[in-house]
């Protein structure tokens, strides 16, 4: 290991030092619709209001709400949640356009101490929180959102954080609702940014109340730091959207309503119940622990062949597809291409599944046949945290659309790294030699990784999503050989193949933060372009190449709706347009989807016409 990166501190400062470093080098591009949306609701609040008008008052068409803008009683506003909106408007006098990155590094960097912190309070050992952070930093997809807009990063920051002072409550025999109400709180200013951070609290619930000292205190703590950050969402969603909940995106029948989740909510609910019942039945002994292993797998056979069968085959399919293998995935939109070769593109990107981003997971397999010397409760509870967390995405094989991994589960990755960490200096205690095979399994497939990539990149997703699963499935076996036989050659060959999973996740990763920059890069001369364009005009497509508009008021975006077929465009907004003289620009594809026959377009006056390329103006009539 290289010195300066064995001391905790050297480490963070270095691996801090590097992302502020790259965050002066990254593109300004945006990446997707969700950061337009952030971008639109930072002018807002910059503006001093919620309501990003974008040409609603005017011309009421549906494609002005570019998917994910909601009509709320004073106007259109963003269905996202304040906080990235004032913290960006309050950034944004010293970082510009940069604004809502700066905060996404600052919220990495702080993370990657809370990474620390949170491995140190689960395993008691700075060898193993030191591997977590490194892990994190240069083994997994979280970089690559800390040098985005939209907030992942707090999102991150705030789960490691309530982790850390759930770890430091569950133990407290006095005062513990203080750490307590700390982790709501953080859970709390997580959910102002991304109310996905609102998946952490079954888990809270579930470890609490299996093992707190003080389970009342505990939850009745959490609850006193998460009823503030609560009750402040419900006042900026009844300003933004009419109502008082404060889980909402302002649409019934949305990603987050909680009408999707009652029969989910019931079995929690039940779950918890049985739970706290455990607490006051002995714990079992191995004979009982296997016969509680034999009557769940046999309850689970019997499901699936009982009228519940399809909910958990879908649960199994699901599962599969967002934590194993992405080529599963059924997604039937047009920018989603399978290849002769059995990978999937999705949208010229080839999405991982979570073991296929990180085939270092695999050590997980270890865990089955481990024996002495497993910190059980710290295991356990990355384990409940992880399997909660991902449970509503693996019900619904919801991937996240454009990107290279599984975004919605970034926020569970500084315990899985905490918790592998451990794993790794557990073997490399029990072989004489082990952390040189580890290094050297690390620096070998990151290597040939880096190989692959640069000299057959048109062959790139076949070590995305078929190498890297092989990968996994070689740690998960060598890992469960260790785990069940502790001599030299199981452990190093553990070892070894951990460290290749670690190699190729870290080559995987910077392909990963490259194919990202492409895109904003491209993004962003599509920007700089459509800026030379005269207003009043409105820029119909994909909004993410049209950026500059975001502020000016005679720049408007528009997106057909997602109700309507083919992409078409309302032909009511291209009327009232002319009639009100504002221009109407598009690419030239986006066109020929929305359904505007050929005579009905011209070159884009003004423009010049090398930089107008694809570009084309409707004519009005």
């Amino acid at each position: 290991m290289i010195p300066a990166l064995a001391r905790p501190g050297a480490a963070v400062a270095l691996l801090s030092a590097a992302l502020i470093v790259a965050a002066g080098f990254a593109s300004t591009g945006l990446f997707n619709i969700d950061e337009v949306v952030y971008a639109l609701g930072v002018a807002a609040a910059r503006s001093g209001s919620h309501v990003i008008e974008n040409g609603d008052a005017a011309f009421g068409s549906e494609d002005l709400r570019i998917w994910l803008l909601t009509l709320g009683p004073s106007g259109l506003v963003s269905q996202y949640p304040v906080g990235s909106s004032w913290a960006g408007a309050a950034l944004a006098p010293l970082f510009g356009g940069r604004a809502l990155m700066a905060l996404n590094l600052a919220a990495g960097i702080a993370t990657l101490a809370a990474t620390h912190a949170l491995a140190l309070a689960l395993f008691g050992s700075r060898q193993v929180a030191l591997l977590a952070v490194l892990l994190l930093a240069l083994a997994t997809f979280w970089a690559e959102y800390v040098l985005g807009f939209w907030p992942h990063s707090v999102s991150i920051l705030c789960t490691t954080l309530a982790l850390f002072a759930l770890v430091k409550a569950l133990p407290a025999e006095a005062r513990a609702w203080r750490a307590a109400a700390l982790s709501g709180l953080a859970v709390g200013l997580g959910l102002t940014f991304r109310l996905d951070g609102v998946l952490l609290l079954p888990a809270i619930a579930v470890v609490t109340i299996l093992w707190a000292a003080r389970p009342v205190q505990v939850l009745a703590g959490g609850a006193l730091g998460l009823a503030p950050m609560l009750g402040l969402l419900s006042l900026t969603n009844h300003a933004k959207f009419g109502t008082w909940s404060p889980l909402s995106y302002g649409r019934s029948g949305g990603a987050v309503a909680v009408s999707d989740y009652l029969t989910e909510g019931l079995v929690l609910l039940v779950g918890l119940a049985l739970l706290a019942g455990l607490r006051f039945v002995p714990a079992p002994g191995p004979r009982a622990r296997r016969a509680i292993l034999i009557a769940g797998i046999t309850a689970l056979a019997l499901g699936l062949v009982s009228p519940v069968a399809p909910q958990l085959w879908r649960l199994i399919h699901g599962a599969q597809a967002i934590l194993l293998d992405a080529t599963a995935i059924a997604d039937t939109r047009p920018g989603v291409l399978p290849q002769m070769d059995g990978t999937i593109l999705f949208w010229g990107l080839p999405k991982k599944a979570l073991a296929q981003s990180l085939p270092w997971l695999g050590a997980l397999a270890y865990l089955i046949g481990a024996g002495r010397g497993v910190q059980r409760r710290s295991v356990a509870l990355v384990l409940v945290v992880a399997g909660l967390w991902a449970l509503p995405f693996a019900l619904r094989a919801w991937h996240g659309g454009l990107g290279s991994n599984m975004r919605y589960l970034l926020p569970i990755l500084p315990a899985l790294a905490s918790l592998v960490a451990w794993i790794v200096t557990q073997l490399i205690d029990r072989a004489t030699g082990g952390r040189r095979v580890f290094l050297g399994g690390v620096v070998v497939a990151f290597a040939l990784g880096l190989i692959w990539l640069a000299l057959v990149p048109a062959k790139s997703a076949l070590l995305h999503q078929i190498l890297s699963t092989w990968v996994f499935l070689a740690v998960a076996v060598t890992s469960l050989w260790a785990g069940f036989a502790g001599r030299p050659l199981p452990t190093l060959s553990a070892l070894a193949a951990i460290g290749a999973g670690v190699g190729l996740a870290a080559a995987l990763a910077g392909a990963d933060i490259f194919a990202s920059q492409k895109v904003r890069a491209k993004n962003a001369a599509r920007s700089a372009i459509s800026a030379q364009i005269e207003g009043p005009v409105i820029f119909f497509g994909p909004p993410e190449g049209y950026a500059s508009a975001i502020g000016a008021p005679d720049r408007l975006l528009a997106l057909w709706s997602p109700e309507s077929s083919g992409g078409a465009i309302d032909p009511s907004l291209v009327s009232a347009a002319c009639a009100r003289g504002y221009r109407i620009v598009m690419r030239t594809d986006v066109a020929r989807t929305a359904g505007l026959p050929a005579d009905q377009l011209a070159a884009v006056a003004g423009l010049d016409p090398a930089l107008a390329e694809g570009l084309a103006e409707v004519a009005c009539r």
